[in-house]
């Protein structure tokens, strides 16, 4: 068998239907599978995706400690899986954080304890329209008193450490 490969052998959570198994069962095995950022990601997006919901997961015998603890810390409000990574890597540096909260007519991502807001916008996020409106409502923000932080794809996946750092200082001096 090829070195990437991992066979599961387990009792299932729930019957497999027409031979393939449930979501409870593939989010239970990329749980044990892959590194917690990216088990985080996949459970994200079944749940952004509506294969499965929050009271489902919180009802579910999970068997181990990783799928319980992402069937507490799981969120069905993030947007992407950049959305996801600046989450649960923020709320692991202790950051309160708060996803899609309406700002001044329009949801911000993510707000950083109740006074920073972070915009992550993916490769194919800005037509010529919507960038003219996040401009403008990014100076609204900051009026409000609100600064604007905008990551993109390189900063999260790439150059955390570095965007993680420009959260940190603009936290600090508010």
């Amino acid at each position: 068998m090829p070195e990437r490969v991992r066979l599961h052998r387990s009792r299932p959570i729930a019957p497999p239907l027409g031979g393939v198994e449930s979501v409870a069962d593939m989010l239970a095995h990329v749980a044990g599978c892959l590194p917690r950022l990216e088990a985080l990601v996949v459970w994200e997006s079944a749940l952004h995706r509506r294969l499965v919901s929050l009271r489902q997961l919180a009802r579910i015998t999970w068997r181990g400690p990783l799928p319980r603890e992402f069937a507490r810390v799981a969120s069905d409000r993030s947007e992407s899986l950049l959305e996801t990574l600046a989450l649960h890597r923020l709320r692991a540096i202790g950051v309160p954080v708060r996803q899609q909260v309406p700002l001044r007519g329009h949801r911000v991502d993510l707000l950083l304890d109740e006074r920073v807001v972070v915009q992550v916008d993916g490769f194919q996020h800005h037509t010529a329209g919507q960038r003219r409106s996040d401009i403008e409502h990014d100076a609204l923000l900051g009026l409000d008193g609100f600064p604007v932080l905008r990551f993109g794809y390189g900063d999260i996946v790439d150059r955390w450490p570095h965007a993680e750092g420009i959260v940190v200082a603009t936290l600090a001096q508010r």
